[in-house]
């Protein structure tokens, strides 16, 4: 369905994003076969993937031609990407070299005017406009980022204007671009180029794309003949939750929704009834933030329906339940710590059956304090000290059980791995359905001792104008 809308909106160039790869190469292979316009990407290695490197529409680069000048059209993605994504056998090269090799073929065939189009974030984008001097406009996207010159449309604060200006090292303006992201706008730059190539002028701003923008009726047809599924799902109520659930924060902290959620497969494990002599095999389970894309807001009626859970967990991931010794339930910790406030952020972990404490003021691999565990083969479940030689029960998804990013501590030489009957987003359900009403709450279960730089300059600050208050009592 993706590659039908694409064809419609049929644009000039398309980058790959990290998400195209959800579900390996042999997901997005369907996509790339089907669109009838180019997909460009500058920086990948697909040597090892020739299924990919074989697709006639994806290149490196693209030359169209617009008021008959020749436009060069540069794609990048993340190399991030190998560690947000199920492990396969694309290799990333760095972005700024890939696309300064790519400018120059472009120059040397006479193309003057050049866009690079990717895939990695609003921060470096900005260093690619700095860094690629032969690169005239930079439209990016990965970092969802708002950018608006004034006041905004809707209550998204940007996060700069629109366009951002970065000045090159050769000392030109180069404007960066993202419009935010799910469609909610559409970006929009006019450009003058003199007939050297070089850009004299510019104006434009996103467009906001709520319900005074007419729809097109060709696509709103292809939209309602697909829509009795989820008009289903959006009458299903699969529960009731007396409180907002927060999605919004599960890269950085505890999350009431990120306990719900693992609390959740440590309950379908339960309820699969293959704990063994005591209550579960698995007591433990964890969650990456970044797999937890939405929040739920109940309302008034508290109700969640059958919508909302894939909305929340849209991967359909494989639960997965195997064992780890305790010393790499304490690496992976320190993994999750280490991410956290990073572009990989999507791997600071949520979990159940854990209390931990993260100080972030020790270094880097020395930030997990304390592991509290709850106990599986115990007669009546209770938290205690981690064992780091004891081997633990846990279920994790398939994502990061893989590897995904960047954790390697999930799977054990020594230990199975069993899969779950449901996927993450059916087991929710199962949750929803079998408590009827939920109100999870913060429990402490991450406990995180931040470092107390602004305190202490507060603290500074403070004394100095009591210094300086009594200065002047005592001189006068």
């Amino acid at each position: 369905m993706a590659a039908e809308m694409m064809n419609m909106l049929n644009p000039d160039a398309m980058s790959l994003g990290n998400h195209e790869f959800d579900d390996n190469v042999d997901g997005l292979l369907p996509f790339l076969n089907l669109v009838k316009f180019p997909i460009v990407c500058c920086n990948l290695d697909l040597r090892k993937v020739p299924s990919m490197q074989n697709i006639k529409n994806l290149s490196k680069s693209i030359v169209i031609r617009k008021l008959e000048k020749a436009i060069g059209i540069i794609g990048y993605l993340t190399p991030e990407t190998k560690n947000l994504v199920t492990a396969n056998d694309v290799e990333y090269f760095d972005e700024i070299d890939c696309i300064n090799s790519e400018a120059k073929k472009l120059v040397e065939q006479g193309v003057n005017i050049i866009i690079a189009l990717g895939h990695s974030g609003y921060s470096r984008d900005q260093e690619i406009a700095k860094k690629c001097p032969e690169v005239d406009l930079v439209i990016g996207g990965h970092s969802h980022t708002f950018l608006y010159t004034g006041a905004p449309p809707a209550k998204d604060m940007p996060e700069g204007n629109y366009p951002t200006i970065v000045i090159n090292s050769d000392g030109r303006k180069v404007p960066v671009l993202q419009a935010y992201a799910y469609s909610k706008y559409l970006g929009e730059i006019h450009l003058e180029f003199d007939n050297g190539g070089n850009l004299i002028n510019f104006r434009g701003k996103p467009m906001l794309l709520d319900s005074s923008v007419p729809l097109d009726s060709s696509i709103k047809a292809v939209l309602d003949a697909r829509r009795t599924k989820i008009d289903e799902l959006d009458e299903q109520i699969v529960g009731i939750s007396k409180v907002f659930l927060n999605g919004s924060s599960c890269r950085k902290v505890e999350c009431n929704f990120g306990n719900l959620i693992t609390d959740a497969m440590v309950y379908g494990r339960i309820a699969e009834d293959q704990g063994g002599l005591y209550f579960t095999d698995a007591a433990i389970a964890f969650a990456n933030g970044g797999g937890i894309r939405a929040s739920i807001d109940p309302g008034l009626d508290g109700i969640v329906t059958g919508a909302d859970v894939p909305t929340v967990l849209p991967f359909g991931n494989t639960l997965s339940v195997t064992r780890i010794k305790g010393i790499n339930i304490i690496n992976l910790l320190e993994h999750s710590a280490s991410v956290r406030n990073t572009s990989l952020a999507g791997g600071f972990l949520q979990v159940s059956g854990l209390r931990i404490t993260l100080n972030y003021n020790r270094p880097k691999g020395k930030r997990v304090t304390s592991v509290q565990v709850l106990c599986a083969d115990c007669p009546s479940p209770h938290f205690e000290p981690l064992d780091k030689h004891k081997y633990y029960g846990v279920i994790v998804n398939t994502f990061i059980l893989n590897g995904g990013d960047g954790h390697k501590y999930f799977k054990d030489p020594n230990s199975y791995v069993s899969v779950m009957q449901m996927i993450d987003r059916e087991n929710l359900a199962k949750y929803f359905q079998e408590h009827k009403v939920v109100y999870p709450m913060l429990e402490y279960r991450i406990k995180i001792v931040e470092k107390h730089r602004k305190s202490c300059a507060s603290s500074l600050r403070s004394f100095l104008n009591i210094f300086i208050a009594l200065k002047i009592l005592l001189t006068h």
